[in-house]
């Protein structure tokens, strides 16, 4: 059984399932070029089919994994869309959008919506050479459920979803048991757990639904102000079993009586408590959860759990035994989880989240030499051991290797190392990157380094394989790699095992082996406000434009002359 997910809406992509097995994953902005993409995933579907290695007419089921977010409507007028959802987060469009989706949704009558997108969506896909494949929509909480449920290892587990609103629900909670998910809670889309935090991002001067880390990142820096907290919690808490509502009558504005007295505090002060009071609201709900399962492995998913802090709270909970968080937590990864849960595929441990495209390593020396760029390739290691020696050397070396990474992080083969013992590094090297300052780095260690260089890491050990969650840090290793620990002690560590990522283990060995320790800063490789690079040309016109100090690239190690 051959399956393609696709997801049109917010960071829109497609996956394909292969006999209950993820194979490919692609989403449309790293080949479109546009953060967060929203644009119909014809490229992703297209890269998704090509890296699985099969044709459109060999598609047995096509998923959709968001059943009426966007609604029919916003389908038909993708340009509406679009406009739409730059108004911002106080848009009295957005309000009415959202009040619509949920009394739909707690009527009943979002079925109407449901099938008129299947239709929609059926005579679009005629464009491909699909055959008569069926063409079936999944809610949009169940996809997420399904992806955080099949990409963890455990058949009993608690799945949970929150996100700021998909097909009329912002929170959802499952039971996974017996290789089936059964919905146990469900929440209205007029509660404000995201929307909440992208409004601050927006009063703070930052872009919503794309800058929230920068909010997690600024609420490190100091204590949250009492009399501010108070304030701000009447927006957000816990109301078991959920959370609070917003009012359908009213549309929130900056200036009514709220937002002007958060916008008069510092942007860290604000900070501070957005990330608390989300905390506090979001371990509550996930406690009461818990509690009433009595089960305390726990799978989640959705755009809320991007945030790598809450995360560390949620699995520092006394009643939480291991926590899984989905690589593609997001709208991105909407397509995977559909896909997966067409299929009811058996819970299986994820191997890698390198689910997109590789290229040849004739491709990576055609880009170097329409860049101007000679060298030759470095066989059987050789590539390894003079990476690591320029990184001893404190070099920054940008890495295009493999497949391309799935999700939000970087994940060794689209990134840019550098060493993580320079206290300096948060500043020096955002500048070069044109980034927040404030912004901190995550390190990349080996598996067999974890226990002496982070506390609490074994209840999360496969969520950190891929970013998903912070840690904190031990004094040994705050002194070997300052670099990458917070102002907060804390680090979001990619963990690297031998068995899945061989080279980059042989590469942190290597370089451990130079240095005294195998821990390197891991960001990035993309410029300012562009998606994380995906050809080797978006590679070499990175490198360059960003004036890296070398470029290993397949097999090739291209090294800026002095």
């Amino acid at each position: 059984m051959i399956v393609l997910g696709i997801a049109d809406n917010h960071d829109s992509g497609a996956a394909v399932v292969v006999d209950g097995r993820l194979v490919s994953a692609v989403n449309q902005e790293r080949l479109d070029r546009v953060k967060n993409s929203g644009a119909f995933p014809w490229s992703a579907m297209d890269a998704a089919m090509d890296v699985a290695g099969i044709k459109a007419r060999d598609v047995d089921r096509i998923v959709v994994g968001t059943g009426f977010t966007p609604s029919t409507a916003l389908r038909a007028f993708p340009e509406k869309h679009q406009k739409a959802k730059s108004e911002g987060q106080f848009s009295s469009l957005l309000h009415a959008y959202t009040v619509y989706q949920s009394a739909l949704r707690d009527s009943g009558m979002h079925k109407v919506e449901v099938d008129a997108s299947r239709v929609l969506l059926t005579r679009k896909l005629k464009e491909r050479p699909f055959g008569q494949v069926d063409v079936v929509m999944m809610d949009h909480h169940e996809a997420h459920a399904h992806g955080a449920y099949r990409t963890q290892g455990r058949d009993h587990c608690l799945v949970l979803t929150v996100d700021a609103m998909g097909d009329g629900t912002t929170a959802t909670a499952w039971r996974g048991q017996g290789g089936q998910i059964e919905l146990l809670y469900r929440q209205s889309g007029l509660a404000p757990v995201n929307s909440f935090y992208s409004r601050v991002t927006e009063v703070r001067g930052f872009r919503p639904n794309r800058h929230e880390g920068k909010i997690t990142g600024l609420a490190a820096y100091v204590v949250p102000p009492p009399a501010l907290l108070e304030h701000m919690r009447g927006r957000l808490a816990f109301a078991a079993p959920g959370f609070t509502k917003v009012s359908r009558f009213r549309v929130e504005r900056k200036d009514d009586a709220f937002w002007p007295e958060v916008a008069r505090w510092a942007r860290e002060e604000v900070a501070a408590c957005a990330q608390t009071i989300l905390e506090e609201s979001v371990t509550a709900y996930v406690t009461h959860w818990v509690a009433e399962t009595g089960c305390g492995h726990v799978a989640l998913a959705g755009g809320v759990f991007a945030n790598v802090k809450l995360n560390q709270r949620i699995a520092e909970l006394s009643g939480v035994e291991s926590l899984w968080v989905m690589p593609h937590m997001g709208d991105g990864g909407l397509a995977a989880g559909a896909a997966l849960g067409s299929v009811a595929a058996t819970p299986t441990t994820l191997p890698s989240a390198c689910l997109g495209l590789e290229f040849s390593e004739r491709d990576c020396h055609k880009a170097l030499d329409r860049g101007g760029h000679r060298t030759a390739p470095r066989r059987d290691g050789a590539d390894i051991e003079r990476v690591a020696e320029l990184l001893a050397e404190g070099k920054v070396v940008a890495s295009c290797q493999g497949r391309m990474e799935w999700g939000p992080r970087a994940l060794g083969h689209r990134t840019v190392f550098v060493r993580a013992d320079d206290p300096a590094v948060n500043d020096w090297l955002n500048a070069k990157l044109k980034r927040s300052e404030f912004m901190p780095f995550a390190p990349i260690v080996r598996a067999e380094d974890v226990d002496r260089w982070f506390i609490g890491a074994d209840k999360a050990p496969e969520a950190a394989r891929f970013m998903t969650v912070c840690f904190d840090c031990t004094d040994a290793f705050k002194a070997a790699a300052p670099g990458v620990v917070h102002v907060d002690g804390t680090a979001r560590p990619q963990v690297v095992h031998k068995e899945h990522a061989p080279r980059l283990h042989a590469l942190l060995t290597a370089y451990g082996e130079r240095t005294g320790a195998a821990v390197l800063v891991n960001t990035s490789f993309n410029l300012h406000e562009e998606p994380i690079v995906c050809t080797p040309s978006d590679a070499v016109r990175a490198f360059d434009q960003a004036e890296l100090d070398a470029l290993w690239i397949g097999p090739y190690v291209m090294e800026r002359l002095e």
